[in-house]
């Protein structure tokens, strides 16, 4: 029995020692590596394209320091041409002038001098600025009727002319004739004649 007892104990121990090698020699397992899936391609969108705003060129001749064409911003005014421009001379008719003019790109514009004609083919002649006067009026005008802003539609006339003819009007009851706006200052025979078109005389 005891040496029953001694083949028992002898597997044992060799099942025991066979397990404490295997579990020495066995290698150490690290942590699983995840690997990212592979980028996949994305279709991106080109920029888009900036639109710059193209000038515009205007030609100035008349009196003015620097006559020629020049090149001017999209939205330009007279006034941004006259000071590109070198300013007006001495002689520059300035009752006649719309400084606040919306230019635009191929326009001929003309200064000109006291009673001097605007030559028709001109953005700022007479027979041209009918078209852009921002208020609707029904012409010819009665000059005795029109008041401040319909006399400042009227070709060369601007706000202090407008009041002029206004106060011409007031202080002797009305006009009797176009011809008596020859004697309110800064109108002349060559303002007289853009106006016959516009403007009536009746009671």
């Amino acid at each position: 029995m005891k040496q029953y007892q001694h083949i028992i104990f002898g597997v044992l121990f060799g099942l025991f020692a066979a397990g404490l090698i295997l579990l020495i020699s066995k290698p150490v397992e690290g942590e699983p590596i995840c690997l990212s899936p592979a980028p996949t391609p994305t279709n991106t969108l080109a920029p888009k394209l900036t639109s710059t705003e193209a000038p515009i060129l205007v030609q100035v001749e008349g009196e003015i320091n620097n006559p020629g064409i020049y090149s001017l911003h999209q939205n330009a005014r007279l006034e941004d041409l006259i000071d590109l421009a070198g300013g007006l001379t001495d002689y520059a008719d300035n009752n006649r002038i719309n400084r606040a003019l919306l230019l635009r790109d191929g326009d001929y514009i003309f200064i000109p001098k006291l009673d001097e004609e605007i030559p028709n083919i001109a953005r700022n002649a007479p027979i041209n600025q009918s078209g852009d006067s921002e208020n609707l009026y029904n012409y010819p005008l009665n000059i005795n009727e029109a008041d401040q802003l319909a006399l400042e539609s009227l070709p060369g006339i601007g706000p202090a002319k407008a009041a002029d003819i206004l106060a011409y009007r007031q202080k002797l009851g009305g006009f009797t004739s176009l011809d008596e706006l020859l004697d309110i200052s800064g109108i002349g025979p060559s303002t007289l004649d853009s106006l016959r078109d516009y403007l009536i005389c009746e009671p």
